[in-house]
C-alpha cells in the first residue's frame, strides 16, 4: 500500500477546466511520442525498400559448347537502377539487362553482375557456370579396334544421312579401303559398306545417286606425283559392276534434267562430262582454249546458267605445279563460258608442292544476299555475284568446309565451327572435337556434319569418326 503526505497549506484543489487542460496535455505528449516512433519506423522500413540488390538467375548453370544461356534479372528497385554490367568469364561483356551469351570453350566461369544507381552506389553478384565438351550429341559408329578413319564427304539420300570414309588398319597396314556408311536415325545404327581399295591420299569423295537406282562414287585420290580419280559404279543392292581410274579427275556432278553433268578435268584441263541419267557417258566439254592446266570442282546451278568454281596452275619442271590461282567460271546453259574471274593471291605458292597439294574438297555457295562464298585450299573469300572480290577472310587457313544459311553460311575449321554473316563478319565461335570435318549437309532445320575426332589405341594415335548436327546458331542437337 502507498501514502502520501499532503501539505493541506499549500494544496490547492484543481477545477474542472484545469482537469481537461491537463488531459489533453498528456495527449498531445502521447501523440507526440507515438508519431516520432511511427515516422522512425517508416525511415527505417523506407531505407530498406530503397537498398540496392543485385541479383539475378540462369537459364542454366552446367552446359555445353556453344549453348545459349539466357539471363532473368531480378535485381532491385528496378526503377533507381541506372546500369548494368554482366562479365561472363572468358573477356566477353554485355550492358543489357536481360543478355544471352555462349561459352566457346569447356572450362569452369564466373557470371558477374554490377548495377549502380544515380547516387554512384554499387552492387554485385555472381554465379559459377560449368561447360563441357563432351558433347552427348556426337555419335560414332562403332568399328573394329585399331581402325584409323577421316570422313571425306556427307550427304543425304532417302531422308538417311551417309558419309565417305578412308578407312585403313594400325594392326595390318596394308588394309585401306574407302568405305560408305549410312546412318539410321529411327535404328540409331550405321551401315558400312566397302566402295574400293584405298591406295593414295584422299581429300574429297562425292556419291551420285542415278535415276536407275544405281550408285557412282567418284573419290580423288593422289600421291607426290599423281593426281586422278576412282570410279565405283554399284548396284541398287551395293553390288559392285566396275571399278577404274578416270583419265583427269572427278569432283561431283550436277543434275540437269535427265542429264548429269559430271566436271573436273580431262587431260590436264577443265571439262564437263555430259551423261545420261543411267550415268553413261554422251560427250565432253572442254576449256583448254581458255584454261589449260587446271580443274573443276565444284559447279552449282543458278536458274539456267552455272557458276564453276575451280584452280588453275603452270606446269614446272622442278615441282608437280606452280603458280595456282582460283577461278570462277560464269556458263550458260550450253556450257559455254559467258565470263570468268581469276584471284590473284593463293596460299599454294611453296615451289615444292606436290599434287597431294591439290587434293582437297572446293566449295562455291550463294548467299541469301546474292554474293558467293568460296572455298578451296585454306582460303576462303566473298565476291559479288559476278565474281568480284569483296573480301579474302583473314585467318582463313584451317576453314575446311562451308554451307549457305539465312542471312550467312557456316564454316568448320580446326575444332572450330564458325558462323558467319553475308559480310564475312564472324558472329559465333564455337570449339568441338574435330580434327577433320566431311562438309555438311542440311536436314530440315539442322545441318549435319561428321568428323575425325582424335584417339587412340594401343598406343596408336588414331581418328574416330562422329556424326553430330547443329541448328543455324550453332546450338548441338539430338540426333
Amino acid at each position: 500500500m502507498f501514502s502520501f503526505l499532503i501539505n493541506k497549506d499549500t494544496f490547492t484543489p484543481l477545477n474542472q477546466n484545469q482537469k481537461q487542460i491537463n488531459f489533453m496535455k498528456k495527449i498531445y505528449f502521447f501523440t507526440f511520442i507515438l508519431l516520432n516512433l511511427l515516422s522512425s519506423c517508416s525511415s527505417d522500413s523506407s531505407e530498406e525498400e530503397n537498398k540496392l540488390v543485385a541479383t539475378f538467375t540462369l537459364s542454366a548453370t552446367t552446359v555445353n559448347v556453344g549453348d545459349d544461356i539466357k539471363v532473368t534479372n531480378t535485381s532491385t528497385p528496378g526503377n533507381e537502377i541506372i546500369s548494368y554490367s554482366f562479365n561472363f568469364g572468358n573477356e566477353t561483356v554485355s550492358t543489357e539487362k536481360e543478355p544471352t551469351f555462349y561459352y566457346s570453350r569447356p572450362g569452369d566461369y564466373n557470371v558477374k553482375l554490377v548495377i549502380k544507381n544515380a547516387n554512384g552506389t554499387v552492387a554485385t553478384s555472381t554465379i559459377k557456370v560449368t561447360v563441357t565438351e563432351e558433347n552427348p550429341f556426337l555419335v560414332k559408329n562403332e568399328v573394329v579396334g585399331g581402325s584409323d578413319v577421316y570422313p571425306i564427304e556427307i550427304g543425304i539420300h532417302d531422308n538417311k544421312i551417309f558419309y565417305t570414309e578412308a578407312y585403313r588398319s594400325v594392326i595390318a597396314s596394308s588394309t585401306r579401303y574407302y568405305r560408305h556408311v549410312e546412318y539410321d536415325e529411327a535404328t540409331k545404327t550405321f551401315d558400312t559398306k566397302i566402295i574400293t581399295e584405298k591406295y593414295g591420299n584422299s581429300g574429297h569423295a562425292e556419291t551420285i545417286y542415278l535415276d536407275n537406282g544405281h550408285k557412282i562414287v567418284n573419290v580423288i585420290q593422289s600421291n607426290s606425283s599423281y593426281i586422278g580419280s576412282i570410279e565405283s559404279e554399284f548396284t541398287a543392292d551395293w553390288n559392285i559392276t566396275q571399278s577404274n581410274s578416270t583419265s583427269g579427275t572427278i569432283y561431283g556432278s550436277v543434275k540437269n534434267h535427265d542429264q548429269y553433268y559430271f566436271y573436273g578435268s580431262y587431260d590436264k584441263s577443265p571439262a564437263i562430262e555430259i551423261r545420261n541419267n543411267e550415268g553413261k557417258f554422251v560427250s565432253r566439254k572442254t576449256y583448254e582454249n581458255t584454261i589449260q592446266n587446271g580443274f573443276i570442282g565444284n559447279i552449282i546451278k543458278t536458274g539456267n546458267t552455272y557458276v564453276a568454281f575451280g584452280g588453275k596452275y603452270e606446269t614446272s619442271s622442278t615441282s608437280a605445279f606452280t603458280n595456282y590461282k582460283a577461278f570462277l567460271l560464269f556458263l550458260n546453259e550450253n556450257l559455254e563460258i559467258t565470263s570468268q574471274k581469276t584471284f590473284d593471291t593463293s596460299t599454294l605458292k611453296d615451289p615444292t608442292l606436290n599434287w597431294n597439294a591439290l587434293n582437297s574438297s572446293l566449295k562455291v555457295i550463294k548467299l541469301t544476299n546474292g554474293n558467293l562464298a568460296l572455298y578451296s585450299h585454306s582460303e576462303l573469300r566473298l565476291t559479288t555475284a559476278g565474281g568480284d572480290e569483296l573480301i579474302k577472310l583473314p585467318n582463313s587457313a584451317n576453314v575446311e568446309r562451308i554451307i549457305e544459311i539465312e542471312n550467312g553460311f557456316i564454316a568448320a575449321r580446326f575444332q572450330k565451327l564458325e558462323k558467319y554473316d553475308n559480310n564475312g563478319n564472324i558472329l559465333k565461335s564455337i570449339s568441338y572435337p574435330g580434327f577433320i570435318n566431311s562438309g555438311f549437309v542440311k536436314k530440315g532445320d539442322l545441318y549435319y556434319f561428321a568428323a575425325a575426332c582424335s584417339t587412340s589405341y594401343q598406343g596408336y594415335s588414331v581418328y574416330e569418326i562422329k556424326l553430330g548436327a547443329v541448328d543455324a546458331n550453332l546450338t548441338f542437337k539430338k540426333i
